[in-house]
């Protein structure tokens, strides 16, 4: 028994404790990936390693004096550098949670779906851009109070005349909140990933919010008068009406039927999909982002070494 409680305390618990600490320098690492905030933290991981360098090991007093007194301004300084970051990563993590599902997702009404689907066709046709956002369970309260006003009922005469170029609130974005559209000319967080650097100002803007929140947005291109519909930061087109509109139902229609026959078919889907596992999508899983896997052990590693020594 002392043998187990030994190799618990001394072995299971503190590499359980580094691999914790790994996968959440991992994740963070993802969410900063593609933006201009990896090359700070790179620059200050290696700060980071020269100060236990100089104080530990080297024991370099003058140095040692000098990072101390920078980690002090630093500290002070890092939630004004990164409070973007910092804001978007646990709006991320709060829409991924979901709190509200223990009491039940709310059932938004499509009677208003169809009216967006015949407005956007319209405006693909005569190149008009437009953004359309319903709002779900997530509150955009945030981009409502500080845009144009409407509260009316979606119609797509309506949405033809907001977004007239012609217009004084065409500019922005309209957000739809149980069917009515609260607000017009609404400025929306525009995605800073590099990989979406290529897009326009509003399919930056629709991944941006999709990315933050459970809303879904609509994209009509100004350019090429494309429809594109994006949640959860992904983003695809479509050139059908019956598609997007069952699509656009969808995503909007919680079903408790379809929850509990999807919860019935969990079992069933989990063992086929450990049946189809294969060793080359094992090893293509365990190679995805392994930079990122191999930096954040060594991070946790170096933490948990400097915190053992104090």
């Amino acid at each position: 028994m002392d043998l187990l409680e030994t190799i618990w305390s001394d072995y299971i618990v503190n590499i359980l404790d580094i691999f914790i600490v790994s996968y959440i320098f991992y994740r963070i690492l993802l969410v900063i990936k593609g933006t201009r905030t990896i090359q700070v933290v790179i620059g200050l991981i290696i700060l980071v390693v020269i100060t236990l360098l100089a104080q530990e090991i080297l024991h370099l007093r003058m140095l040692t004096w000098l990072m101390n007194k920078f980690w002090l301004a630093v500290a002070v300084s890092l939630a004004v550098i990164f409070q973007t970051e910092i804001r978007y990563g646990l709006a991320k993590l709060g829409s991924k949670i979901k709190i509200f599902s223990f009491f039940g997702s709310k059932d938004i009404k499509t009677d208003f779906l169809k009216e967006i689907v015949e407005a956007v066709f319209e405006m693909s046709k005569i190149r008009m851009g437009a953004l359309i956002v319903i709002e779900k369970d997530f509150s955009l309260k945030t981009y409502t109070d500080q845009a144009t006003f409407v509260d009316a009922r979606v119609s797509h005469e309506l949405l033809l005349s907001i977004f007239n170029t012609k217009a004084p609130i065409h500019d922005g974005a309209i957000i739809i909140k149980d069917g009515r559209i609260k607000a017009a000319s609404c400025i929306l967080p525009i995605s800073t990933e590099i990989e979406v650097k290529h897009l326009g100002t509003r399919h930056r803007a629709a991944i941006g919010l999709s990315s933050l929140t459970d809303a879904i947005v609509v994209v009509v291109s100004e350019e090429t008068g494309i429809i594109s519909v994006v949640v959860d930061g992904k983003i695809k087109e479509y050139t059908n009406n019956n598609k997007l509109l069952e699509k656009l139902k969808d995503y909007c229609t919680v079903s408790d039927e379809k929850d509990d026959k999807n919860e019935k078919n969990v079992s069933r889907k989990l063992i086929s999909k450990i049946k189809k596992i294969k060793l080359k999508d094992i090893r293509k899983r365990i190679m995805l982002h392994w930079e990122f896997k191999i930096l954040s052990f060594c991070l946790a590693l170096i933490f948990w070494m400097y915190i053992i020594s104090l």
